[in-house]
């Protein structure tokens, strides 16, 4: 039985850099390996079940944008 108060879900962990432009949270990702097959630099990889990155990000936004559990997070390029 739940404590008083309590609702029944956790917050996730808050996202961790992973380098100067990209976030991951390790909450909602499911290792699907999308973000990883779409990186037109091959920048992102999983070691020992965390996402690194390899520091060749362009800040194309595509694994941002095709992360079906919204795990990653980049920040866009300034203009």
């Amino acid at each position: 039985m739940d404590p008083p108060g309590h609702r029944g879900t956790e917050m996730p962990k808050p996202s961790k850099p992973i380098d100067a432009h990209i976030a991951w949270t390790a909450d909602y990702c499911k290792h699907c390996s999308t973000c990883i097959t779409i990186c037109p630099v091959k920048n992102l990889e999983f070691k020992d079940d965390e996402m690194t990155s390899l520091g060749k990000c362009t800040q194309c936004l595509l694994c941002m944008k095709y992360c079906p559990d919204f795990a990653i997070e980049v920040e866009a390029k300034k203009k």
